[in-house]
């Protein structure tokens, strides 16, 4: 996870990179930390979610099947151009610190690899503090969530969550 700067505000590197996004998310602290304080009432707060996230009041998803110029897509295509940030810090962490490129692989133990991981982002957020110059070769990529017949999101959310996430979407994309 991380903020409008880059900056990383959150990582989970114990996990091998093949773990699927849904089932991370399912097991993380931060999963249970938003949980926790959406039930005492602190509902006033959302992250983005992708496609492997679940629709939940706090991590706020794509709609499926928008209507052309619905407001559904107009929030879709908010929420994909914020979500580009995540997929430019990502970038940008990988192309400063290379040997954590999927490529390169780190040849160590899960435990030793999650701390390289840990302390590459460390240090990227501390170039973005001190605005440390990279040159990077940007390229224009879009994320835009799509499903078909076989993708599907593996959820732990109980109805009543998956009923206050739609709304609050809904109520978002109708603003639009």
């Amino acid at each position: 996870m991380c903020d409008h700067e880059l900056r990383i505000q959150y990582v989970d590197a114990s996990h091998p990179g093949a773990s699927h996004d849904s089932f991370m998310w399912n097991i993380s602290a931060l999963r249970i930390h938003f949980e926790y304080e959406y039930l005492r009432n602190s509902a006033n707060f959302c992250i983005l979610g992708d496609a492997g996230c679940p629709l939940e009041p706090w991590p706020l998803t794509t709609y499926r099947s928008p209507g052309d110029d619905s407001s559904e897509m107009k929030f879709n295509e908010g929420h994909s151009q914020c979500r580009n940030i995540i997929e430019r810090a990502n970038g940008v962490l990988k192309n400063r610190w290379r040997c954590i490129l999927g490529a390169r692989e780190l040849h160590y133990t899960p435990k030793k690899a999650a701390k390289i991981v840990n302390v590459c982002c460390a240090l990227h957020n501390i170039c973005v503090y001190f605005k440390s110059s990279l040159t990077i070769i940007e390229e224009t990529t879009e994320v835009f969530t799509q499903y078909n017949e076989n993708a599907e999101v593996i959820s732990l959310v109980t109805p009543p969550y998956l009923i206050v996430a739609k709304s609050i979407r809904n109520k978002i994309a109708s603003s639009l």
